[in-house]
């Protein structure tokens, strides 16, 4: 195993994997804020945070920043 290698990219048949899990942070921080779970809402962020430290040392051109707006702004 060369762990000197850049890791393949991993994909699902339509997606990105950053942005599925993207998505799927957004549908439930969206979901928590509609409930009136700020408790709830900020463990999501927090969540996305953690992927988003995994994402960015797998690939150094990975933009953390967005990937956390992706999966916790409102898009309206």
């Amino acid at each position: 195993m060369n762990l000197s290698a850049p890791p393949a990219r991993i994909e699902t048949p339509h997606e990105p994997v950053e942005e599925l899990i993207a998505r799927v942070l957004h549908r439930a921080h969206g979901t928590t804020e509609a409930l009136g779970a700020p408790g709830e809402a900020r463990a999501i962020l927090h969540v996305a945070h953690l992927f988003a430290d995994e994402l960015a040392a797998l690939d150094r051109r990975f933009d953390r920043l967005q990937f956390i707006k992706d999966a916790t702004e409102d898009s309206s």
